[in-house]
């Protein structure tokens, strides 16, 4: 499905009328939990069932094949060397079956990316970047995120000298308890700090321009932006 026909909110009244009323104790309870209306929200199931429709007709939801093209197409997050662990980071916060992504995972990624707090940010973020599962950062596990993230940007010529340039660097700047790597309070207490350090490590989130652009598609004439 092309991003263009994802975000056609058009559809039959009949249906549309179906699916808010089948999924309305979700779309309460969804909306209570996340940054979004009740309509909102309601837009945003719209999309998950349009983009369902387009595959297997007798798939329960989105497959992740189809999130990772929204995250590709629809966020311009074309990072390949970290989209798996941001769909793993993602996934973490709602529920999924196999391939099948829920309503709320889907419901709560959207909440990060187009509404989410800093604090929310930095919890992914790290997430992303904790390649270990150990809550720590160290430095091979930075040196390999920064390596990839510049041979993705294009930046292949010396990725290897300016990544552990980098490396030393940030972990400087970052590595408060001066124990050699970089935990999740490190992490946060930087960021807040300095903000800008958020995706030191390599894009894990939407940018600003394609927040805009999807927001401002979704949600024209249903609210707030």
């Amino acid at each position: 499905m092309s991003y263009g026909i994802m975000l056609d909110m058009s559809m039959d009244p009949m249906e549309e009328t179906r699916i808010k009323k089948k999924y309305s104790t979700l779309i309460r309870e969804l909306t209570k939990k996340y940054h979004f209306t009740q309509v909102e929200v309601e837009s945003l199931i719209l999309i998950y069932h349009k983009i369902r429709k387009d595959g297997d007709i007798k798939q329960s939801g989105i497959t992740k094949v189809q999130f990772l093209d929204v995250l590709h197409n629809g966020f311009d997050m074309t990072e390949d060397t970290l989209i798996d662990r941001i769909f793993t980071a993602l996934e973490s916060h709602g529920t999924a079956h196999g391939n099948i992504i829920s309503m709320e995972t889907w419901i709560s990624a959207m909440s990060l990316f187009l509404r989410g707090t800093l604090e929310e940010k930095i919890d992914h973020c790290f997430a992303v970047y904790n390649l270990m599962g150990d809550g720590m950062l160290g430095r091979d596990s930075i040196f390999t995120l920064l390596r990839k993230s510049l041979i993705s940007s294009g930046s292949d010529d010396d990725a290897e000298e300016s990544a552990k340039d980098m490396v030393e660097i940030l972990t400087k700047k970052m590595d408060i308890d001066r124990d050699g790597k970089i935990s999740f309070n490190d992490y946060k207490t930087t960021v807040m700090y300095q903000p800008m350090l958020l995706e030191c490590f390599g894009q894990c989130l939407p940018s600003r321009t394609a927040v805009h652009a999807f927001a401002t598609t979704v949600f024209i004439d249903r609210g707030r932006m």
